[in-house]
Order: structure tokens, then sequence, then C-alpha cells
């Protein structure tokens, strides 16, 4: 079983990684002790990311946080960790009618033993370091996550904004193919963590062991700078990272708020 502290540590990876856009096209993120949360009303999303609720006057501290999600938004994601508080958050939410589901799988990886890198791939992997970089990083994520560039503007704007110096915390990735950009991705450095985010691989390219070995650059990176462990979130990937070392530790529970419910 997955130690809580990792957990905690990549969920705060996780809150570094949405505080990146505030500020970027209307974004709103809020991160006190009590409560974490990200209103976009679009990409990426709208999510409550940490709960730490009064045990005296938890139904008071819901409602005035809900609250202040009214002001922004008609409906958010809640995600329940097993920090949040109290911990009978979950029966109170539920007696409020709020929905449930189960989201990601958060995995982890162990920085001491990486899998062997592949010799036969043909990929070519190198850090974003200046603008036209990022545009190539930018247009494959699109094209990876079949969406367009408009609706992953949010992401270019915040990686951008944040830079791409030496001692930049998150580091964007593209792998390429001859002079085709044919994967990327996003390491986070933040929380006593590394976060791997938005793995992805264009169409066409697909089955050819691409995003393996892209994540096996990631993980060295990770490892140089002197981390220990790794961890992600993928709903549907879990077999691809099972194979490069990744064990599940974690499932999001999820709670759906809306003002109309």
């Amino acid at each position: 079983m997955t130690q809580s502290w990792l957990i905690e540590a990549l969920r705060q990876n996780y809150i570094e990684y949405f505080h990146l856009f505030h500020g970027q096209h209307g974004i709103r993120v809020h991160v006190e002790s009590d409560a974490a949360w990200i209103i976009a009303n679009g990409p990426p999303g709208n999510h409550i990311l940490r709960a730490n609720l009064s045990q005296t006057a938890t139904d008071q501290d819901i409602d005035a946080l809900l609250a202040v999600i009214a002001r922004y938004t008609g409906g958010v994601r809640w995600l329940l960790f097993p920090q949040d508080r109290p911990p009978d958050l979950r029966r109170r939410l539920a007696s409020r009618g709020l929905q449930t589901g189960t989201g990601d799988h958060w995995m982890f990886c162990r920085l001491q033993h990486l899998p062997a890198r592949s010799h036969t791939s043909r990929l070519r992997v190198r850090r974003v370091r200046n603008k036209p970089d990022l545009r190539a990083w930018w247009t494959a994520s699109a094209l990876g996550f079949g969406t367009t560039q408009r609706a992953a503007q949010p992401w270019y704007d915040a990686y951008r904004r944040h830079g791409f110096g030496r001692s930049a915390s998150v580091r964007n990735f593209i792998g390429q193919v001859e002079r085709d950009t044919v994967a990327s991705a996003t390491l986070v450095l933040a929380g006593g963590i590394a976060g791997i985010y938005d793995v992805s691989t264009l169409p066409a390219y697909r089955g050819r062991g691409y995003a393996s070995a892209l994540i096996r650059h990631l993980l060295a990176q990770a490892r140089q700078e002197g981390f220990f462990h790794a961890g992600l979130q993928t709903r549907d990937a879990t077999d691809l990272y099972r194979k490069l070392g990744f064990e599940t530790g974690f499932q999001e529970e999820e709670f759906f708020w809306s003002a109309e419910s």
C-alpha cells in the first residue's frame, strides 16, 4: 500500500501544476491550508483539490466554500483524498446529494531502480528551452489529445509565463523522429516528488514505444535532479505505466456539485 505522504506529495505537486494557470484567461486559483481550488470554466477545468475543514463546523465550512465557488461558476468537481478533513467529509458530501464517481489512478515509481532505456527507439527527446520549442510542444500536445491549439492555449500561456530557465520547476519535453515532433510531456518538480503530466503521442505515431521512451527520459531527468519518487495520474494507461515501474497507489474519488442541484 502506498504511503500516505506520497499521495500528499503528489497532491501538492498537482496543486502546483494547476497554480501555473492562475490569472490566465480569467482562471482563478486559490491555495490556502484550508482549501485549494481552481475555477477555469473551460480547460483545465473546475476542481476542488484540498479540503481541511473544521471538525466542529464542517457543514458551515462546506456551505462557505461552495458559496465562494458559486461566485465564479455553476459547477465543480470535488476530489476527495485520504488526508482531507474531517474524516466523515465523504458522508457529508453524499448527504447533500452531490453525485459521486471515480477518477484517475494515481501511480508512483521509485527512481532508484529505473527500467532500462530502449536502444531501438528512434525518438530523440529534448527539453523545451525557448518559445519556438514551446510552440512545437503546444502543437504536438493538442494533436496528441485530439483537441485544437485554441483549446490548449491556457497551457501555452502558462508555460511561456513560467519560463525555461535552468532552475525552472516545470519543464516541458518534446520527442522527435527526424524533424517531426511526435510526442510531448511535462515534468513538474514540486512537493518533494516529480510529477509527470500531459503525456501525448500523435495518432499516426502510436504503438511504436515513443511514449515509453519519453517517460523513461523524464524519469531519468528527475533522478538526476535528486528526486526519489515520481508520480502521475492516468485513467486508461495503467498497463503502460506498470511496465515502466509504476504501481497504483490511489484512485480518485470524485463528487460533483452543481448550482442547479
